[in-house]
């Protein structure tokens, strides 16, 4: 019995391993502006109310109207989305259920060309200005005082540090899969997709901020290194309103960062726990 027991098991770890060789690898798509509405739900069912930073901006809404605030974090994605295949670039993982009205993965960059995304007719068209009119004055304040002037200004003083590659930077604004998503290989593809298509033939640098401790390990495997934190609203409110994200930084070709421990410094940056490279 023992011996069938171990043949059975060898059997059924080579037909897994088989089956995981087998498997085609995830497809990478250029998503187009009829995709928008799609991508915008993707990225709202990846991050859900749990993560900080799409807590802190709709946050005010919360208690006095829970289906307002979700209306907004949809719409905030969508215009994210939608912005970004303007002015920027959106690739992502369709899947094979094309009932769904998410796909897999999708990834919103910015590219060193990236423009005017504070135009009015961007603003419209995307949704933005609609946005600015649901979440109200503080939602507003959130939104494009706190977050988007906060994230802008940090990258720029953190890049301001590399005269000859400020500007050629490809950012990583978000990158989100689904729950039954998770696992496959999306993550991995879409990272290798961009290196090898746009960031290295650019000789660029890749930037982004990670809004989870969790995915810190997943983005050190492409390259990237911890270089500072940043805050949206006050680090040391009572009730944690408040987001923390933490800036990450891939060399040119891959190579790290001329100024990641000068930055370090100047910031007393403490790198953290679930970091698995310095």
């Amino acid at each position: 019995m023992a011996t069938q027991s171990t043949t059975t098991t060898a059997a059924t770890t080579e037909q897994t391993q088989k089956q995981q060789i087998n498997k085609p690898k995830p497809k990478v798509e250029v998503l187009n502006l009829s995709d928008s509405k799609k991508a915008g739900r993707t990225l709202f069912e990846s991050f859900g109310p749990e993560d900080s930073v799409a807590r802190y901006v709709n946050r005010h809404l919360e208690d006095s109207d829970l289906e307002l605030k979700q209306r907004c974090d949809l719409l905030m994605y969508e215009a994210y989305t939608y912005s970004h295949m303007l002015h920027g670039l959106v690739v992502g993982v369709k899947g094979e259920d094309t009932d769904s009205d998410s796909f897999e993965t999708v990834a919103v960059w910015l590219h060193p060309e990236s423009t005017d995304f504070d135009n009015y007719i961007t603003l419209v068209r995307s949704g933005f200005a609609r946005l600015a009119w649901m979440t109200g004055a503080e939602g507003r304040k959130r939104i494009f005082n706190d977050l988007f002037k906060v994230l802008h200004d940090q990258a720029e003083q953190i890049l301001s540090n590399d005269k000859e590659h400020k500007d050629n930077v490809w950012t990583l604004v978000y990158l989100g899969s689904t729950p039954a998503a998770r696992g496959k290989g999306n993550v991995r593809a879409i990272f290798e997709y961009m290196i090898k298509n746009h960031v290295d033939p650019d000789n660029a640098l890749l930037y982004l901020e990670s809004s989870a401790f969790a995915n810190i390990p997943i983005y050190e495997k492409f390259g990237l290194r911890c270089v500072g934190d940043i805050w949206v609203g006050d680090k040391d409110a009572p009730d944690g309103d408040c987001a923390r994200m933490d800036v990450m930084i891939r060399g040119p070709q891959g190579q790290e960062w001329k100024y990641l421990k000068q930055v370090r410094e100047q910031r007393g940056y403490v790198i953290p726990d679930v970091s698995k490279a310095l």
